[in-house]
């Protein structure tokens, strides 16, 4: 059963979705608004918590008062929720929050690439499902792009390295303690598999400048970085 403080950002992100599976310029514009006002929700919701939900003590009523824009959220974030964070980069939510306020008081003279908009999605859930721990289930918004199934396959990725025994028995840990890192590094898939360590950093660097904007992904190199996340998830699974 959901938590019910994840209800609005929840909502937020379902409507996106629906927006996302429209197709237009003016639906993915407000697709993107709606992601980063259910970021800025997650984040409002989780620094809000009671000490006993969020298992930190938390800013104190004042801190959190003073947090006047999105960067100080982040910056909250960051300083109160730990380990939750691991394997989500902060600067990447911000890149796309930035990305969000050109479209926000651009009016209709900008449009933003569907790829954008599934990236941005897919760190939305991840950073909810980290935050709330709790899994954020999502209709597929329409025809999805490349991008947006390598995010969703990267996204399992991550959730499969969180909970696989197989995943920690390789780290040297037997549960997910406080400093147990939530993304597996390279040598951790070169002890399944030598081969597999060099296919975990391509997939690494190439998620890295999708969420950047670095580059326009090749189709058949979508193809293939797909491929090779379902290759690493299936090494992490149960023998």
């Amino acid at each position: 059963m959901s938590k019910p403080w994840t209800d609005g950002p929840r909502e937020l992100i379902l409507h996106a979705v629906d927006h996302l599976s429209s197709g237009s310029d003016f639906d993915r514009r407000i697709a993107m608004i709606s992601i980063d006002n259910a970021v800025e929700l997650m984040a409002k919701v989780f620094l809000g918590l009671p000490k006993r939900a969020r298992k930190d003590p938390g800013p104190g009523r004042k801190e959190l008062e003073a947090a006047e824009g999105f960067p100080d959220l982040l910056d909250l974030l960051e300083k109160h929720a730990g380990d939750r964070l691991e394997g989500i980069g902060l600067d990447d939510v911000e890149w796309y929050h930035r990305l969000r306020n050109q479209l926000y008081h651009s009016g209709n003279g900008i449009t933003v690439e569907r790829e954008k908009v599934e990236t941005y999605l897919g760190l939305a859930r991840s950073l909810f499902e980290s935050l709330f721990e709790e899994a954020l289930d999502l209709p597929a918004a329409g025809s999805q792009t490349g991008v947006g199934k390598f995010m969703e396959n990267w996204i399992q990725l991550e959730r499969l390295q969180r909970s696989s025994e197989r995943h920690r028995a390789i780290a040297g840990v037997t549960e997910l303690s406080p400093g147990f890192s939530r993304r597996a590094g390279a040598w951790e898939f070169e002890k399944i598999d030598p081969l597999l360590g060099p296919v975990f950093e391509s997939a690494r660097r190439f998620r890295n400048e999708l969420v950047h904007g670095l580059s326009t992904p090749d189709p058949e190199e979508l193809r293939r970085q797909i491929e090779a996340v379902k290759k690493l998830m299936a090494a992490l699974a149960p023998k």
